[in-house]
């Protein structure tokens, strides 16, 4: 599994991280990709692949698998 993040969907950034979450109020620890331009994020992951599942989840793009 590629560990590349593509630019944000949206706006188009390259400014984009993986991280997982940690704070109190996240009690699950998930792992989300977001972006630092617009604030969009991809769903929170959890499990022992979270971060990579996250990473999954942001970079797929609707009507990608037809070209």
């Amino acid at each position: 599994m590629s560990t590349q993040i593509k630019p944000c969907p949206f706006c188009g950034s390259k400014d984009v991280e993986a991280f997982a979450q940690y704070e109190e109020d996240c009690p699950y620890q998930s792992a989300i990709v977001r972006c630092h331009s617009c604030d969009a994020q991809s769903a929170q992951m959890v499990g022992a692949n979270k971060i990579n599942m996250a990473i999954a989840a942001w970079n797929k793009r609707v009507g990608e698998a037809a070209q």
